[in-house]
């Protein structure tokens, strides 16, 4: 038996970047239970990137990438600084197991941190018998987040922030399947803010097991304001469904995007 968690979501840290070519292992990081997105924005407003007047442009000579950054939000949350973040493929082809690489440079002109995400998408690709790529495809909008900046990142010392993203592509044969779907979605207000709940539904023809969601609060032109999630420990046969209750969201936004994920064994 092989088990393997599929969207990929590597243990990224500071600076050092590792992105494996396939979907073997069973690698975590951001997609697990617990956490709370910080208040990123009024429900409705229409900016795109929030700290205003603080750029995030591609790295200087970062030129013919067709991942493209249209949102994003740096916010002080409740336990330190959290850092969300739209991206779109804007080329012809899947993006497959993309990250984000962001710096963090403050107003000496010094690099502060260099912080890896990991690029959360919902399409999924088998390359050969044995590996699945979790890739996003043209015209699609994945999401990335990080709820454990360096506490060196004080925002009111940063003059600017570039980007890049590490991907993979060119993947001949690749054929695309019905993975992991989220379905009825709801917002509900709770004590201190909002939670979703909804269901997940193994679509794959394996056995999933600890499936987890991530669901962004996303305001009128879809910059993510925060993260709820939620875990199970439940194993998931193929067209098994789980109900999901996530964790608090201070505000949700008008809109939402979910991204499920899960060990998968064949």
């Amino acid at each position: 038996m092989k088990s393997r968690h599929f969207p990929v979501i590597p243990a990224w840290g500071v600076v050092a970047l590792v992105l494996p070519l396939g979907c073997s292992g069973t690698m975590g990081g951001s997609g697990g239970a617990g956490g709370a997105g910080g208040m990123a924005g009024a429900p409705g407003d229409d900016r795109l990137f929030v700290p205003e007047g603080l750029p995030n442009t591609p790295r200087a000579g970062d030129v013919g990438q067709t991942l493209k950054l249209l949102a994003a939000t740096l916010v002080q949350g409740p336990a330190g600084l959290e850092f969300y973040a739209a991206v779109r493929n804007d080329g012809n082809a899947p993006s497959c197991n993309a990250g984000m690489l962001t710096d963090f440079i403050d107003k000496a002109g010094q690099t502060v941190a260099s912080v890896a995400t990991t690029l959360r998408s919902k399409q999924l690709y088998r390359l050969d018998a044995s590996t699945i790529l979790s890739c996003v495809d043209p015209g699609q909008i994945a999401m990335t987040d990080s709820t454990y900046l360096p506490p060196e990142i004080v925002i009111g010392a940063l003059a600017r922030m570039t980007h890049t993203f590490p991907t993979f592509g060119g993947f001949d044969g690749i054929v695309p399947l019905i993975g992991l779907t989220v379905t009825q979605v709801e917002t509900v207000p709770k004590a201190g803010g909002s939670v979703y709940t909804g269901t997940l539904t193994n679509a794959l023809d394996v056995t999933a097991s600890a499936p987890t969601v991530a669901i962004f609060p996303l305001n009128r032109v879809g910059r993510p304001l925060g993260m709820a999630t939620v875990g199970t420990t439940i194993v998931l046969p193929p067209g098994g469904t789980w109900s999901f209750e996530t964790t608090t969201v201070s505000d949700p936004g008008v809109d939402h995007a979910a991204y499920p994920a899960a060990f998968i064994t064949d």
